[in-house]
This record gives structure tokens, sequence and C-alpha cells, in this order.
């Protein structure tokens, strides 16, 4: 087997309670890598087309990339994957912390689910033996009284993930959490454990995770360790706090979104609400540092309210995605309601973009008459309020009153709703968009439109350093907006390696373009170069692009909210006047990737240049 894999698959039938292994191929490793790129190379030859994400017949994935709990520089990440229940198309959700090295330590590289259990259950991974343990107990506890729960049994080296009440009951917002507010949040999955009956998945093992070359491995750490952190950690507020540090700069720029992405930066949230939202106002509370596997950085931090009417304890740190989601997009610049509202979410176990997202919406609705106060539940859902940010948060959580409807997500809200909600509901396919503006930086309206739910999939926020003069730096140049599809393809054939490699984007990003191509040499043992990684790229890119066409899904035609595009432009702010050209960036896109202008369709000369041609038959029947 090849350096940086344990070698096995396991198999889990819920409806049988059957538990099987599967020895994965060099050759399939060589190709998708690992992770996502592995994943849904398994899950497409595994899995029906037109399967309900929510029925016995769907396959859930959770899986770790050759790098991850490898000396790679934080290789921590793992995924949870699958058919989306929001969007219907391929889905992921990319997380960091301690599982996804536990997992392969307990000896195996994937975990793939089927199947609904009778009744709640949970699955233990220890050492290479794995079996399916009942969960009754632990079903409505919070995601922290489980992990206690789990971590108790099984002692303090167990990692857990798990899901909430929310994904208990199906909320489309729901996601899976773990190690101390973690989540692998978008697309939807905490609804399909719910559905499967899954609370959690626990994981210990002491096995060592295979090195082709060890010494070299080591070397490349020590390079890159050092390039971090005297490069970037000793230089920069944004590695040394974190991405709650993004939120001043990119308000300032024009980046974040406003009022339920209506309004502008100064012109409807001022620069005293901007300021009030700076990452001092929130670190104040830390009272911990915390970072992820063997991670040099520790982006991360624990907090405490410990006065106010906000209060909450031990509380992972908000992200930037949270702060904007909660703050400038509710029009909110409370800092202590935002913290609160994300260990709700953390708790209950909801995406926080998702549910800010909702709040955002709800408050439109209120402004213009959608539901009146009584609907409301008596909270005066007013723009600002950081009380109703939190009840409605709270609301969510436990699927009562307006929050039952809103924890359905975007497309399904307004559709509850009706009388033109579906108007100012900002989603694609159903998942609501991140919180970059496309009016900022105009490829953003393609990743969100091919990728619904995700804004990294492009490694688009930094300029990878020595890749390509002419790649503008994310948000510059706004203006020229020809020529930014064509870049768009390279970006997302790296960062699809990056996330399939079990990387983190933002570890990737503080070092060079060669860093995650020279680890996968040394511990993967196969000579990968910039060529080879972005040949598997974009392989990983074509696999995604035939899950969602046999699906009989359109991303190229698909509904993009106007509002998102400047259409009608702003009228204030830094992006004033802008209108995005996403059918030009979509065109040149669809030509570097050489797929259909019409939905996308993979060619069968790129099919067969990708050693694809099992996929033509599928997609040329």
């Amino acid at each position: 087997m090849l350096g940086g894999y344990m070698g096995k698959i396991l198999w889990v039938d819920l409806s049988t309670r059957k538990l099987t292994e599967e020895h994965l191929s060099n050759e399939t490793c060589l190709q998708y890598l690992g992770g996502t790129g592995l994943g849904m190379r398994v899950i497409y030859d595994n899995q029906k087309s037109g399967t309900d994400p929510l029925s016995p017949d769907s396959i859930v994935g959770v899986g770790t990339g050759p790098l991850t709990g490898s000396p790679a520089v934080i290789g921590s990440r793992f995924m949870v994957m699958g058919k989306s229940p929001v969007s219907n198309t391929w889905g992921d959700a990319n997380s960091g912390g301690y599982f996804g090295p536990a997992l392969k330590r307990a000896g195996y590289d994937m975990v793939f689910i089927r199947g609904i259990a009778e009744s709640p259950v949970y699955l233990l991974i220890d050492n290479g033996k794995a079996e399916i343990r009942d969960a009754k107990e632990l079903w409505g506890m919070t995601t922290d009284q489980v992990e206690k729960s789990l971590k108790r049994l099984y002692g303090s080296k167990a990692q857990v993930a798990c899901i909430g009440p929310a994904g208990e009951r199906g909320s489309l917002i729901s996601c899976i959490m773990h190690d101390q507010g973690r989540a692998a949040a978008r697309s939807g999955f905490g609804a399909v454990f719910g559905t499967k009956k899954v609370k959690a998945i626990v994981v210990r093992g002491e096995q060592e995770v295979p090195v082709a070359d060890g010494e070299k491995a080591e070397l490349l750490r020590a390079k890159y360790v050092k390039q971090i952190r005297v490069e970037h950690v000793g230089s920069s507020e944004l590695y040394m706090v974190g991405t709650p540090a993004l939120f001043t700069l990119c308000a300032l720029g024009g980046d974040t979104p406003v009022k339920n992405w209506k309004g502008a930066s100064f012109l409807d949230f001022d620069k005293s609400k901007i300021e009030s939202l700076h990452h001092e106002n929130f670190y104040k509370y830390k009272t911990k540092k915390y970072g992820c596997f063997r991670c040099p950085i520790a982006c991360s931090g624990i907090f405490d309210l410990t006065e106010g009417p906000y209060h909450a304890t031990d509380v992972h740190q908000p992200e930037y995605e949270t702060i904007a989601a909660f703050g400038s997009n509710c029009m909110n610049s409370n800092p202590e309601s935002i913290i609160k509202a994300n260990d709700i979410c953390n708790k209950y176990g909801l995406d926080t973009i998702g549910a800010g997202s909702m709040v955002a919406f709800a408050m439109e609705a209120y402004e213009k008459g959608l539901i009146s106060r009584d609907e409301a539940d008596g909270y005066d859902l007013s723009w600002g309020n950081p009380d109703a940010v939190v009840k409605l948060t709270e609301d969510m959580a436990l699927g009562r009153g307006l929050g039952r409807i809103l924890a359905m997500g975007p497309e399904r809200a307004a559709e509850a709703i009706g009388r033109g909600a579906h108007e100012f509901a900002v989603h694609v396919r159903g998942e609501a968009i991140a919180m970059h503006d496309p009016r900022h930086e105009p490829a953003m309206s393609v990743i969100y439109r091919m990728f619904p739910g995700k804004h990294i999939q492009a490694s688009q926020f930094v300029k990878p350093p020595d890749f390509d003069d002419d790649i503008p730096f994310y948000g510059t140049d706004r203006e020229k907006q020809k020529g930014r599809g064509t870049w768009l393809k390279s970006l997302e054939c790296l960062c699809n390696v990056v996330n399939s490699a079990g990387v983190c984007l933002f570890g990737y990003l503080s070092t060079t373009v060669d860093c995650v191509p020279e680890f996968i040499s040394a511990v993967v043992g196969f000579e990968c170069g910039l060529p080879e990684a972005l040949e598997i790229g974009e392989r990983i890119s074509n696999m995604r692009q035939a899950f969602n066409i046999r699906e009989g899904i359109n991303l190229v035609k698909t509904y993009f909210p106007a509002r998102a595009l400047g259409i009608p432009p702003l009228e204030g702010g830094p992006t004033a006047g802008f209108t995005v050209d996403s059918d030009l960036i979509l065109s040149e896109y669809l030509d570097a990737m050489g797929w259909s202008h019409e939905d996308g369709r993979p060619s069968k000369e790129k099919l067969e240049e990708l050693g694809m041609k099992d996929i033509i038959n599928d997609l040329y029947q």
C-alpha cells in the first residue's frame, strides 16, 4: 500500500447492521487522492442515480486524505460527503480539529454509511474494530453533552463527531459537530445522519500513519513551519487571531454582505458598526488559544461570556463567516449576541452561515410585512436587534415556531412564507450563499453557482505564491472581469488537491504552491509536482460534474440571486455601481474546463484524456 493510507474502507449497513471492510487500490488512490476526490468516486460507483439523499439507499461518507495525520503542515482535515439533501447535487463539508487523524489511527481511511437504523445508534471504531452501538440515551443531547458522555466511556483521547437535536429533526441547515465546536457545516449532512439515526461516530486508535519517506517529510515540515511562523504568523493579525481578523478588512472593502445582501458598507452598516465587530471586541472574551492537530498557527480560541444577557462559557470562537452572517448581514453590531448565537449553533448542530442567513431573511420578511410580530412569536425582528438574532437562532435550534420553518433553509422557507419571499431568499439550489460578495470578487459568482453552498473551492482568497503573475489578487481589479473564468480552473484544481489530501486551506495559503505536492511525494511515495497535482485536481472536478449531470442537475442554468450580482447596483459603499458579468466569467470557465455551455457536461475528449472512459457511457448514452 502507498504511504499516507491505512489501506482500508469501512462499510456500514445500518439496516442489516452489517460491517464490512474493503481494501483500497493504489490505482484509485493515485487517480483521486483521497477525501472528496476518492469519496465521490466510491459513492458514484455504489449509489444509483436519482437516489433520495434521505432514503435508506443513500450513502454518506466520512473520509480523510493521505496527508491527514501525517507530518504535513496542518494535515488535520476530514470530509463528510455524499448527495446533499439541500441541493440534490454532490455535497461535501470539510473540517479540521483532531477527528480526522484519530480516524486514521483507528485503522481506516474512510467510512461509508448506508441504510437506516431501527433506533438511534452510534458507530464505535476502536483500533481497527468497529461496532454499532445503541444511542437511545444520547438522542436528544446537545453535541457537547454527547462528546462528554462518550469520552467518559472511551477516554479523553477518543474523538467524537456527532449531530445535535437540529440534525435529529432533519433541519436542512444542520451539520456534524466535533472537537469543541468544529463543524463539517455545509450541505445538510446533519439531516442525513439524523434520518439514518446515527447520533455519533467515536474513534480511537494508536496505529501509525505510514509515510513513504519519513526523513524527507520531516525536513519539509521544518521548512514550511519556519516559513509560516517567520513570514506569516509573526507579521499578520490574520495569522495571529484567525479568521475574525478578516471581518473589518472585508467589510471595509465591500466583501461582506449587508442587510440580507441588499445593503452596503458605510451606507447602511456604517464604519462605527463595522468597528464594533473588530476582532479585539471578540478576543477580549478569549480564555484559551486553540489549534488543530499539529498546527503551527493555532488560529482559534475558546471564549467565556460571564456577564450580560448572553451568558455562555467554553464557546468556540466565531469565525469570519459567522460574524458576517449574524453581524452585518443582520445589521447587528453586538459581538456578544454573535458569540451566543454561535454557541447555540455549535451545541444544537446548526451551520452558522445557514442560520445567520435565515435570521437576515426573516428580518427582511418582517420589514416587508410578510411576517407579523405574532407570527414571529412576539419578537421584534427589526434590523440589528441582537435579542432577535439570539432568539431566532434558539428557535431554529429547537425547531419551534417560526424557527421550525427557517431551519429548513432559504428555498423551502420562502416557499412556506410565499407572497414573493423567494425574491429575497439569497441561495443557490437551496444553499444560502456564503459571506463573500461577488460584487467584490466577481469570480465568486461562478464558485457559488458550480459549488452550491461552498466558498473555498478555488483557493481564490489569496493568490497562490509563485503560481501565475496574471492571476489578480482576490477582490482587485474587479472591473477587469475578462480572464477571471480562465484562471479559476487552475485554482479550483489546486484546491481539489488540497482538500482531498486532507490539508487545511488556511495553512496551505500560508506557504507556497509547491507545498502540498511536495508533501504528497514524501508521504505517499510517488513523484507529484505541480503538473501532476493539477491533473488530479482536474479529474476530481470532472468526477464531481459527472455526478451532478448523472443526477440530472444543470448548474449552468440554475437560479442565481440577482442582488448578489449587483442587479440593480448598490447606490453606495465600496462596490457602488458595479454589476458582475457572471455570464462572461461562467463562459470562460466552461471553456477552460472543456465542458458544455448548455449543461456543463464534460466532453468525451476530456474524460478520455483524464482516464475516465467508463464515465462516458453514463453521460452519453
